[in-house]
């Protein structure tokens, strides 16, 4: 009678590897919103930090000159590098002891049920992660349309969940310092004087935050002065945590898309009008109100393409892409309706009055519920890149996926990503805020 071998924790370890890593991981990579909208890009690592040169100004010695006189002097390219570090993601999960025992007793049903468990939500809390910080990552949190209800109460629209952790709650939220950065375009308004610079800090109030965020406000324990143009009538402010411990919990995070678009510095070169040569730099971020006269109004068609046309004017090019919350697609469906006209001859055939698709232009809308409520995104997604120091896995470290927990019955493994993104165009890109909250 042969032998019956045992099975290990090195067979489970094989069994795991074949029949579950593979297969998850590849789901990952297909399933997160980052890797489905940038492109992965080849850059120079120095260590932990990537460094990616970027083009900012055109070459001056371009003229038309008459006969027989000094052609135009010499000019040449403008570049800047952008220097950033890689974010570290991770995912851990752990399968007990029983489980183990479970499978060398022949049970390897059990042990792959109980990793499934483990690891099935391990990825969505992965892709989770990865999808909202694509958006809000880092200390840019959202904006403040122009047009505030007193001078310490100021519509917010962003990431209200993340603002909500940076000031403590669930546990009890404490007062919380933001930076306010002016989001003024210098090229489409050259009279702004605060264009990409930080105008205050100001602390969030938390004892009226949470009834304040229902309604998409935020209230400000002393008031914010705009007498020196502190938001320009048609652009927004970045709201941008600065309290010292959160801030740099934040910092750990791959900088998102209201990061890249909004923050005075852009991986470390000034966009701010201080630095006067990095305006190709600063994105195209409006507000519904035009006047600075009105609070948040309903979504119009002509704001939408003013947004479109103004990216064009400064970059030459138009997004392929809008990003929207769920709750605001309803609002552009309705838009829709409002302007479709039908005309039926013949039988009656069946009605469907939802749509397949939506988009503006023939630019795709694409809803994603990690873009903030009175938001839209307009990205031109070839100048949005992936940097990956190492791609997504799961440690494999000494050979074994598996590894012994201390002072526990229990192996746990965990799941690594090392990345940012950024973006290399952003006067290509812009955010459409201030759309009315409910």
């Amino acid at each position: 009678m042969s032998e019956v071998t045992p099975v290990t924790i090195g067979h489970l370890d094989s069994i795991l590897k074949d029949f579950y890593i593979g297969p998850l991981q590849e789901q990952l990579n297909n399933e997160v919103m980052v890797l489905e909208m940038f492109e992965k890009a080849k850059i120079s690592w120095a260590g932990k930090r990537g460094v990616v040169p970027v083009h900012i100004g055109r070459n001056t010695g371009v003229a038309f000159k008459a006969e027989n006189v000094a052609i135009p002097d010499a000019g040449s390219q403008d570049t800047k590098r952008l220097t950033f570090s890689a974010a570290y993601l991770y995912g851990r999960f752990e399968v007990t002891g029983p489980a183990i025992a479970a499978a060398a007793k022949g049970g390897t049903a059990s042990f792959i049920g109980a990793l499934e468990l483990e690891m099935d939500k391990l990825k969505e809390d992965i892709r989770n992660t990865a999808d909202k910080t694509a958006v809000s990552g880092g200390t840019v949190v959202g904006f403040l349309n122009e047009k505030k209800n007193s001078a310490d109460d100021w519509e917010f629209r962003g990431d209200l969940d993340k603002l909500a952790v940076a000031m403590g709650f669930p546990a009890g939220g404490a007062d919380t310092d933001v930076q306010i950065v002016n989001c003024t375009n210098q090229t489409l308004q050259p009279s702004a004087t605060t264009c990409y610079e930080v105008l205050a800090t100001k602390k969030v109030k938390a004892a009226t935050f949470l009834a304040k965020s229902a309604v998409g406000t935020i209230d400000f324990t002393t008031a914010l002065d705009t007498t020196a143009g502190a938001v320009s009538s048609g652009f927004a402010a970045a709201v941008v945590v600065s309290e010292a411990t959160p801030k740099a919990a934040l910092e750990t995070e791959p900088v998102g898309i209201y990061g890249n678009l909004a923050s005075e510095v852009h991986f470390g070169v000034d966009r701010g009008q201080a630095a006067g040569d990095a305006t190709p730099l600063q994105s195209v971020i409006m507000t519904m109100s035009e006047t600075g006269t009105e609070a948040a109004i309903d979504l119009t068609l002509s704001r939408i393409q003013e947004v479109i046309d103004s990216i064009a004017s400064l970059s030459g090019m138009e997004p392929n892409i809008i990003m929207m919350n769920p709750f605001d697609r309803a609002k552009y469906i309705h838009l829709c309706q409002e302007n479709l006209q039908i005309t039926r001859t013949g039988a009656a055939g069946q009605g469907d009055a939802g749509f397949l698709g939506l988009s503006y232009g023939g630019i795709p809308i694409k809803a994603a519920r990690h873009v903030g409520r009175g938001l839209m995104l307009f990205l031109n997604t070839k100048d949005w890149k992936l940097a990956v120091l190492e791609d997504g896995k799961f440690a494999d470290l000494d050979g074994s996926v598996l590894s012994r927990v201390q002072n526990k019955d229990s192996f746990e493994g965990f799941y690594k990503w090392y990345y940012n993104h950024y973006c290399c165009r952003p006067n290509a890109n812009g955010i459409l805020t201030g759309l009315k909250f409910s």
